[in-house]
């Protein structure tokens, strides 16, 4: 086992990666299944935290490791991880198994803590060594700025999960304090660790294809500092919300979708020189990541009304919507899309066909949970709409499937 570890390629490493996403879409499926069927052997809101928790550790987390040690440490897809960071990811893989296992049989449980402990601190050793080593990379200084913010979020977010526990401590889990912490993990885990680390990692990709840096130190710097703002959105229900920082979240939102529109200007202009080194396939499927960027912010804009932001945030099926958008839309497809870029997944016709089938379930899932969103606002059910859940999510293990299926095929040049 030892020697496997310690000879295990990048290729490897991210094969794992996609294998523990097949295992959060498993577990998709099967909470979806449970709404329909009785299922009482398995317990919904074990299964939901198993679910969530895997999803961050096991996959999103274990893979952006993956690609910035790759980044700054110069990697291809048959090197093998420098040691030390070999030590952290297999670390946080036990961690996220053990909490995959732990939430799965006891919920919020003294194991289940233990390794959710874990992953945070491992989370703080591998940021503490990445950010040391990222300023020794020689990557160009905007893409080592972007890649430092996204593991100072990631540390930083650790806060709301400290304030959790405080709160249960201290017996002030009301539910308004116990949102305020919950969203202020989620927020900087998604908007700055998870975007951060992509918009870092896209760069590099564009710089490592074509020289050029798109992004200035300006831009970079603007966008750092609405992520703090930013988090307000999801607290507009406090009691009297003070009226310049209702003032400064309505600035923020907009300087963010005009940055973000920028940047995506800045990357179309790039488009006559990828069209060789960008996969078919991969284009599209990253324009359509851009776009659903562009949807998050202007979602992000919209519910600056007061009214509407209490609305979204305390309604639970918005809220899955949207998380879902960014965790697999743009978070699960970008990385898709760069490891076939990088060649940590092999790809051809066969494994075109097992992504489109990943690309459509993700699409339709977003699709039916937007669909359903909406329609609990209005108060309208949607006939059938759990039953279609069902179809997405088994489109996505499926395609998951196929694509590993077909990993180990030896026309696929390596």
């Amino acid at each position: 086992m030892w020697q496997f570890i310690q000879k295990c390629s990048v290729r490897q490493w991210f094969g794992i990666a996609v294998f523990n996403l097949l295992i959060v879409g498993c577990f998709g499926l099967l909470m979806r299944l449970k709404v329909i069927f009785p299922l009482a052997w398995a317990n919904q809101k074990f299964l939901l935290h198993a679910h969530s928790h895997f999803a961050f550790g096991g996959w999103v987390s274990h893979a952006l490791m993956i690609f910035i040690v790759m980044a700054i440490c110069g990697l291809k897809a048959n090197d093998v991880l420098p040691p030390r960071y070999r030590f952290i990811v297999v670390s946080n893989l036990l961690a996220s198994y053990g909490m995959l296992i732990s939430f799965t049989l006891q919920g919020y449980g003294l194991y289940a803590i233990i390794f959710s402990t874990l992953t945070i601190l491992l989370s703080f050793t591998f940021a503490w060594f990445s950010c040391r080593d990222i300023g020794r990379s020689g990557l160009p200084k905007v893409i080592q700025y972007w890649l430092k913010a996204a593991l100072f979020f990631l540390v930083f977010s650790s806060l709301g999960t400290f304030a959790l526990v405080y709160l249960m401590v201290t017996k002030q889990l009301a539910p308004l304090n116990q949102l305020a912490s919950v969203y202020f993990y989620l927020h900087f885990q998604y908007n700055g660790w998870f975007l951060f680390s992509c918009i870092g990692l896209l760069l590099y990709w564009l710089y490592q294809s074509t020289g050029k840096v798109i992004c200035s130190k300006q831009l970079f710097w603007s966008f750092f500092a609405c992520v703090v703002p930013a988090y307000f959105l999801s607290v507009l229900w406090w009691k009297a919300f003070p009226q310049w920082l209702y003032v400064v979240v309505v600035i923020t939102v907009l300087v963010q979708l005009l940055i973000w529109t920028s940047l995506m200007r800045n990357t179309l202009r790039l488009r006559s020189q990828l069209l060789e080194k960008l996969n078919p396939t991969i284009r599209i499927i990253w324009y359509g990541v851009m776009l659903a960027v562009f949807l998050k912010f202007m979602l992000q804009a919209a519910s600056v009304v007061p009214a509407l932001s209490k609305l979204v945030y305390g309604y639970r099926p918005i809220v899955i919507a949207y998380l879902h958008l960014v965790l697999l839309v743009i978070v699960s497809l970008f990385l898709l899309g760069l490891a076939v870029q990088l060649q940590l997944l092999r790809f051809h016709n066969g494994v075109k066909i097992w992504l489109y089938i990943v690309v459509l379930g993700v699409l339709f899932n977003e699709l039916i949970l937007t669909v359903q969103g909406i329609g609990g606002l209005v108060r309208s059910y949607i006939p059938g709409a759990n039953q279609l859940l069902v179809i997405a999510s088994g489109m996505i293990v499926v395609g998951l499937v196929g694509v590993l299926s077909r990993q180990r095929d030896k026309k696929i040049p390596s």
